[in-house]
């Protein structure tokens, strides 16, 4: 089993997603984003991407990707979708470890 690591944090715009970059690239880990709220402009994952120049395959697609830039709970009201748990459980990357990034707020 692989390690998996939850970057979270206190607020957005803290640093999470640079976080996330620096980290998954130097354990040479997948990274995760399981809810995204907000889609105009770049997403976590293709900053994370970017700066941590992941290849596609280290990149997990997000479970919800909502068009709200609010909390995961409130942009899904507002968008119409309902969060199934279900789908929240936490991917098998195999050997490789995992940086799961949360959202903003504890």
């Amino acid at each position: 089993m692989s390690a998996k690591i939850i970057v979270t944090g206190t607020g957005t715009g803290i640093g999470k997603t640079v976080f996330s970059a620096g980290l998954a690239n130097l354990l040479g880990a997948d990274y995760w984003k399981p809810i995204q709220a907000g889609l105009e402009g770049e997403t976590d994952t293709e900053v994370v991407a970017c700066l941590g120049g992941l290849s596609a395959d280290r990149i997990l697609p997000e479970r919800y990707r909502l068009q709200t830039p609010a909390s995961p709970h409130h942009s899904a009201e507002l968008d119409g979708v309902r969060i199934e748990a279900d789908l929240l459980d936490v991917p098998d990357t195999g050997e490789r470890p995992l940086v799961i990034e949360g959202a903003g707020g504890l």
